[in-house]
This record gives structure tokens, sequence and C-alpha cells, in this order.
């Protein structure tokens, strides 16, 4: 059992495991992708651990190498900030005091997100804590045992949509950019009627999504999509330009699908049957109540990724307006949802959603330059590449900060995050 769930269920106050992939710095990229191939292919070696600090079974190659922050609520707009890491004893994992949380997201500061997360990263003191316990921790993997800090798995409880991957770990040097970072929320298990609160493992084992590619692209509204429908069309996707059709014959699929690429407008209501994808004209949407119309049996029989090239679908809501969900029983609090953790309840390996509004423009180029670092690195881990973009706008970003161009695209690729197993990879299929 995952060690995420298996804490949950034991209703813990450490959740967790997880278990590794190396991954490369991005200086020297082509020798590092190379070796972290090398690394990724030893994932059927695996062998068990015991972390007696927490008394829980880890499985894993590399469990030193991977790290846990969960970010919690306990309520009156307070946040609390835990990290652990099995290489560490008890007394050396992080658990900060309640502060008042910082109001920090894309949303709230858009253009200002850059300097306020610098400011936040240099001068709160739970931002501080956490960028000493994973230097220090990174330092330790380094020097005792010449590994990086392969992956940080993100559980972000709360509602406060603090953008982490932008977390200046030192100067010029940001969380997602630096390290693999995966995000994973608490989703119940719709299949399990005896145990109403158990929830959906995150599955930790290398997978890959094969099988052609499914597209909906609204060209119609959005006049960059039709430069992303010319560059995807050499892995001769099908292509939809209608979303019910798109929906419905998808709901229908019974062959293996590599990939589920969306490309559209997405617009965030007041509750979960708000939230749209679609077209401009509101008889061209379907809200994320509507899909669960679909079942989408292929995810669950397969293995596919679900790209959401969209405005505002990796954001999730935490208050169910419609009285229908029940809270966490834990924590009293609503589970967050959105369109990421629908398609992860349904079965899909992996996620890329964005968290806030992207300029069209914006959206084509992060997308092409995702599926050229894949085509460059196919043997990398989707998590791996989105790190890598990122690392490269921020590069680019450092180099020039007074070139808007820049400037927009380090802030517009750092808001796309991705959900679900962290060892999946891509195998597309080429014309």
């Amino acid at each position: 059992m995952n060690p995420i769930q298996q804490l949950k269920n034991q209703q813990s106050s450490y959740p967790n495991k997880l278990f590794s992939q190396g991954e490369s710095p991005d200086k020297l990229l082509q020798e590092k992708n190379l070796e972290l191939e090398k690394i990724e292919e030893l994932t059927e070696q695996n062998q068990s651990f015991e972390l007696m600090s927490f008394g829980i079974k880890l499985d894993g190659k590399f469990p030193k190498e991977i790290a846990i922050l969960e970010v919690e609520s306990p309520g009156n707009n307070h946040i609390v900030i835990r990290c652990h890491n099995q290489l560490l004893k008890l007394h050396e994992q992080l658990k900060t005091d309640p502060i008042e949380a910082p109001e920090i997201s894309f949303v709230k500061m858009m253009e200002k997100t850059i300097g306020t997360m610098r400011m936040f990263s240099q001068k709160n003191s739970q931002a501080k804590k956490l960028r000493g316990w994973l230097v220090k921790l990174q330092e330790r993997l380094e020097q005792n045992y010449q590994n990086n800090l392969s992956y940080l798995i993100i559980n972000d409880r709360t509602d406060f949509e603090i953008p982490w991957e932008m977390l200046e770990l030192k100067k010029n040097n940001y969380l997602g950019a630096n390290i693999v970072t995966v995000r994973w929320q608490d989703i119940t298990n719709p299949e399990d009627l005896d145990d109403v609160n158990s929830l959906i493992n995150l599955e930790v084992a290398e997978k890959k999504c094969s099988g052609k590619m499914v597209a909906y692209l609204n060209t119609k509204d959005l006049p960059s999509v039709k430069e992303e429908k010319k560059f995807l069309e050499k892995f001769n996707p099908t292509i939809y330009d209608n979303v019910r059709d798109f929906f419905n014959d998808l709901d229908a699929v019974n062959s293996e699908v590599s990939l589920v690429f969306i490309a559209s407008h997405g617009f965030f209501g007041e509750n979960l049957s708000q939230s749209t994808l679609g077209e401009e004209d509101k008889r061209q949407q379907i809200s994320l109540t509507q899909l669960y119309e679909y079942d989408f049996d292929f995810l669950a029989n397969g293995s596919s990724i679900v790209f959401m090239n969209t405005c505002h679908s990796g954001r999730l809501q935490q208050d169910d307006t419609l009285k229908i969900i029940d809270p966490n029983p834990q924590t009293g609090q609503y589970y967050p949802a959105g369109f990421s953790t629908f398609f992860l309840e349904k079965g899909a390996k992996g996620v890329i959603g964005t968290l806030c509004k992207v300029a069209d423009k914006y959206a084509a180029k992060i997308s092409h330059k995702f599926f050229e670092e894949h085509q460059k690195y196919p043997h990398l881990s989707v998590a791996t590449i989105l790190k890598n973009i990122r690392q490269k706008a921020a590069n680019e970003y450092q180099c020039q900060k007074g070139n808007d161009e820049n400037r927009y695209l380090f802030l517009f690729t750092f808001m796309y995050i991705y959900y679900g197993n962290p060892l999946t990879k891509l195998e597309l299929i080429k014309k």
C-alpha cells in the first residue's frame, strides 16, 4: 500500500513513502539526462526499506532521494508545513508552527508573483525553514551518497494556491526548476464501499503511456491553437474541434491512449458546476460536474496522461456549495477538487494543468517546448520534462530580466504543474 494512503487510513499525522527516480541538473543537460535514463530503468530492482521513525514500510530503490512536503490549514486562515524524508531521524523532520497564511497566488498577484515569491522566500519564517531543510537534505545526499534529491511530492490540502514551484531555494535557484516536483491530492476512492473515507493510492512505479493521441483544439477562439495543431499533427493525433463530440467519443475509446490533450478556454467558477472547459460560447462548454456523466474506462484500463493546456485547469476548489461531498474526517475541511483530481480519480497516470489564466500566445509556446523536450529526451518522465522547461525559462529570464518576452515566459511556464505518478513517461506515435 502506498505510504500516503496507508498513513491517512491510519489517521497518522505523517503520511508517506516514495521511491525514486534520478533526475538531471539542467547544466550539461544532455549528459545528465542520459544518466537519468539509466537510473529510471532500475525501478524493477526495487528493494524494501523500513522507516523506523514512522513505523511504516517504504518500498523503493532510492527512498532517501524522495522528500515529502505537506501543507495544511488548521483553520483561522493559518498554515502549517511538514516535510519528511526516510534518511532523516524523527527530530530532523520539519514541522512548523501555525502562522497566518501568505496571500500569494498567481490569481491574486499575476505579474507581481515573481517578486512577491522572492520576498516570501526571503522574509517568511516558514519559507526559510522549508528552504533550509531542503538545501541541507540536498547537501547531505550529495556529500554522503553522491546522489541528488530526485523528487519532491507536494500534498497541499489548502485552498491558498501558493505556487510552491516558484519558491527560491537559493539566489535564482527555483524549487520547480531545481527538483522534480509532483503534486498529489487526497482523493476518496469511489469504489471502496467498506471504508467510505479510503483514499486512492499515489502510484510510484514506472509507467509508459503508449498509444494514440486524442486532442480537442479550440481553434475557433484561440489563434495560437492553430500553431499548436500544426506541431501536434506530426504525432498523428485524432483531433476534435467540438468539445462535446470530443468527450462523447473519448468515452467510447477501447484502445490505448497515450495522451489526452486539450487546448481551449478554461473557466474557474464559484463552484464545481461552474468550472468549465470549451469555447467562449457557453453552449460549447462542459462543466466539471457534467464530466461525471462519462466513464472514460480507458483511463482505468490503460496508462494515459491528460494535458489540459487551458486556463485554471490545475486549480482546485475546497468549498462544496452543492453540499454533496463529505469533508475530510481528519480535518473537517472539504477535499480540494477540480479537473485534475477528476481525471486522476478516473485512472489517469498523470495530469498537467495550470494555476491561473494563461495568455494564448504563451500557452502555445509552452506546449511546443514541452513536446520539443519530449522529442529530444523521450526517456524522461513527464514531471522531469516540466522541470527542464522551467529551468530553461528561468535561465533565459535571469539572462535578460528587462526582456518582457523572457519575463512572461518565465511567469507562465511556472503556472504549469503536474499531478500524479512521478515515473510516468510518454511514448507518442509519430507519422
